[in-house]
């Protein structure tokens, strides 16, 4: 654990827990429940999770507990890897995967809607999240990088409007904080990228702080990927350069690094609705679940 301010406790935290590995879901293959290179997971309306395998192409739903429960194809990859996987208010699966649309299925797995206009550009999408004002935030290699912030109108599944922040370079994975603040990680591509770094960008779509990739004494990204945010403020990223999952308080003064073994390319992250920390292992074929905090009932 690193300590950069010891005045400062994590929201919400008063001890974590380092390593403790849970369960694991699946192994390599192609059958259900198993997996080939799962990049992404998000919670259902109904806590269910939801992973996307971007080595099959397709979506997996397991109960909370981890049993297997549906399997549906998303369709082909533009680019090995490339999207994501978040679910809206409504119980709606947003999938990204390289193409300017964004297609939408409903939770039993039927495609209802690829959303797209002539007005947005996002030519290689990759990262999503879904803000509270009826928008949805996409990440996009396009020109170097941006991020687009999309008003949806979801009873027409059309866009009404889209807000464009310029000036990434990689952005791969974003979450949203409870200000509406948004969280982009920046990684690297067989070294010809140099982001690496996780770039905050507020309610009014400027940039305003960059962690990364030297933070304080003791820290420093590689090739940052998947982020989130618990119920508490507190914000969570993995760099699968260095294999490993941080925990920032909301004010990142403080930092721990949660989970530093066995991992080999974490990707797509979130918590769970009873507090569980699921990271998509990709070259171990499965994700991960982990206890980082007291207080969790297992």
């Amino acid at each position: 654990m690193h300590e950069f301010n010891k005045d400062w406790k994590l929201s919400g935290i008063q001890r974590l827990y380092y390593n403790s590995l849970v369960e694991e879901l699946g192994s390599y293959g192609s059958e259900d429940g198993k997996f080939i290179w799962p990049t992404s997971v998000t919670i259902t309306e109904d806590g269910d999770l939801a992973i996307k395998d971007s080595g099959n192409q397709k979506i997996q739903i397991f109960s909370p507990e981890g049993q297997h429960k549906q399997t549906f194809s998303y369709g082909s990859e533009a680019s090995n890897c490339l999207g994501d996987l978040v679910c809206t208010e409504e119980g709606l699966l947003l999938v990204s995967n390289g193409y300017k649309g964004i297609k939408v299925f409903s939770k039993e797995g039927e495609m209802i809607h690829l959303l797209k206009s002539p007005k947005t550009d996002w030519k290689h999408s990759y990262g999503l999240a879904v803000l509270k004002s009826n928008s949805i935030a996409v990440t996009d290699w396009t020109d170097g990088g941006k991020v687009h912030v999309v008003g949806v109108d979801w009873r027409m599944n059309a866009v009404v409007k889209t807000n464009v922040v310029d000036g990434l370079q990689r952005p791969e994975h974003i979450a949203v904080t409870k200000d509406e603040d948004l969280l982009v990680t920046e990684g690297q591509l067989f070294g010809q990228h140099t982001g690496c770094c996780l770039k905050i960008i507020d309610s009014e779509r400027t940039i305003k702080q960059t962690i990364g990739p030297i933070y304080g004494n003791h820290f420093s990204f590689i090739n940052p990927s998947g982020v989130c945010v618990d119920v508490n403020g507190n914000f969570l990223v993995a760099d699968k350069g260095k294999n490993n999952v941080t925990l920032f308080n909301p004010d990142s003064s403080l930092v721990a690094l949660i989970v530093t073994h066995d991992l080999e390319g974490p990707c797509g992250i979130t918590v769970t609705n009873n507090g569980l920390l699921l990271v998509t292992d990709c070259y171990h074929h499965c994700v991960k679940m982990y206890k980082y905090k007291q207080g969790i009932a297992l």
